[in-house]
């Protein structure tokens, strides 16, 4: 059947249309304007149709026609149309009669439907309308004879900018297929006779006139220009501690004295080292006499009970380094522990273990010999005051 060549033929432009749209939304556009597919002109389609009549209508052969279309796209989704169509040339056998020649001219409203639009230009169309049948041979020969009809169907268009092609008018191909129901009122026998075809067209869709320019683009919001803000003298800092004559307390800081907010001298706490606290040999284990010295500090402590204090273990450098850090801690830890067994709250108390890390005397003398007396001052035990 030619119909089903016809409708293969529309696919086929379809799929190469589509191959081709997505190869040229690649290229350079810059010759053209791309087809705007919200474009409210009118427009008209002239296309070549193919009518392919079903078996059971009366025999009647296949033909060749054509139909014009004027239109306009009103929403993204919508279009109407009126449009005409004719074809001749279809042989017919009605009631056992021979008719050699059908001439069929018909008029008719259409609406074109865009679902995916954004998408792919495809639409359903639906259409009725009003024609005359003119039968040549047999019966009713030189007879005209009133129609109306229905159609319904699918088609789409095809952008030729959208195939690379430079477009400067944005003309589309456009193809489409529907099924169409004539109702002819005999005028000879008082009957109604029934006509059904499937009807493919394909030709061009043209708009008429001159593209709407776009709207010119906002104009820029007034700058404001910004007003200066003077800029006020830096404050005066006479004694160049980093604190302003305004708010310093203590005024004429000798240079490079550390000061506190107020610009006055921070007070530096000096550890207290426990003099006297001595260990067994190579062991963290309080001497006798040491412990008499911490009975000192615990009555300290329990006099000023907001103090709280960290101790921190010393030795020299005799020895491995990793085992006098251990040794270190051992003894604050054993400090620590003393305290609190007198009565010293363990919240209030810390400890820590430098090892060798902190000298405050040469272990040795400049000329490499032994320096027992700065060793001495080495293996200490301080206490730092951390709150008060």
């Amino acid at each position: 059947m030619q119909f089903k060549k016809i409708a293969a033929l529309l696919a086929g432009i379809t799929v190469a249309w589509a191959a081709t749209a997505n190869s040229a939304e690649r290229a350079d556009a810059s010759e053209y304007e791309r087809w705007d597919p919200t474009d409210k002109r009118f427009y008209v389609a002239p296309m070549a149709s193919y009518s392919d009549f079903d078996e059971d209508t009366y025999d009647t052969d296949d033909a060749f026609g054509g139909t014009l279309a004027l239109g306009k796209t009103f929403t993204k989704y919508l279009a109407l149309e009126l449009y005409g169509f004719h074809f001749n040339g279809a042989d017919s056998q009605i009631n056992s009669n021979d008719v050699e020649d059908i001439d069929a001219t018909g008029y008719g409203v259409s609406a074109l439907f865009f679902p995916i639009r954004d998408i792919f230009p495809v639409f359903g169309v639906a259409g009725i309308g009003q024609g005359e049948y003119e039968f040549n041979g047999g019966v009713l020969d030189e007879g005209e004879q009133d129609a109306d009809f229905v159609d319904i169907g699918v088609g789409f268009l095809a952008p030729l900018a959208d195939m690379g092609v430079d477009n400067r008018y944005d003309i589309a191909i456009r193809g489409e297929v529907r099924w169409r129901s004539y109702d002819v009122e005999s005028d000879f026998s008082d009957k109604e006779y029934q006509f059904r075809s499937y009807v493919a067209s394909l030709g061009l869709q043209i708009p008429l006139g001159a593209k709407a320019e776009p709207p010119p683009p906002p104009a820029p919001e007034p700058v404001a220009v910004p007003v200066p803000v003077p800029v006020p003298a830096p404050p005066v800092d006479s004694d160049g501690d980093g604190v302003p004559d305004n708010r310093d307390q203590c005024p004429g800081s000798p240079p490079g004295t550390q000061v506190d907010a107020n610009g006055c001298p921070v007070q530096k706490e000096e550890p207290i080292v426990l003099k006297g606290v001595n260990f067994e040999y190579d062991s963290a284990r309080l001497t006798s006499q040491a412990q008499n010295r911490l009975d000192n500090v615990v009555n300290a402590l329990a006099a000023s009970q907001q103090i709280r204090v960290r101790v921190e273990g010393h030795t020299d450098s005799k020895g491995s380094a990793s085992y006098n850090l251990t040794l270190s801690r051992e003894r604050a830890a054993s400090v620590v522990s003393y305290l609190v067994s007198h009565g010293i709250d363990r919240s209030r108390l810390q400890s820590e273990g430098y090892g060798e890390t902190r000298p405050i005397a040469p272990n040795t003398k400049p000329s490499g010999a032994d320096n027992p007396a700065g060793r001495a001052q080495n293996r200490r035990v301080e206490l730092h005051v951390i709150e008060q």
